[in-house]
């Protein structure tokens, strides 16, 4: 059973953020769309990992190109496997 699920957004309510993890097992993109505004607004540091599917490996950094474009982007593998890679955005 899943518990309730709540847009980052709505939980934050404007509170201030400076840093942004996620490994959520695949729903990492589900939840950047659920933080937009406080990305958009307070453009935290992300460290948002792309390992879980390969679509994650061009669609994530897309798309928070296209909440903040001045983010810089940087890619890091940390394994000899397809496991543990993580997309940071920084200005």
């Amino acid at each position: 059973m899943i518990g309730e699920v709540r847009k980052l957004d709505d939980v934050l309510k404007g509170e201030r953020v400076t840093f942004i993890k996620m490994d959520i097992e695949g729903s990492e993109l589900a939840a950047l769309k659920g933080a937009a505004n406080t990305i958009r607004s307070q453009k935290p540091k992300l460290a948002i990992c792309i390992y879980h599917s390969p679509q994650d490996m061009l669609n994530i950094p897309i798309y928070i190109k296209s909440l903040v474009p001045e983010y810089k982007i940087y890619i890091r593998h940390y394994t000899d496997m397809m496991l543990e890679t993580v997309c940071y955005a920084v200005l």
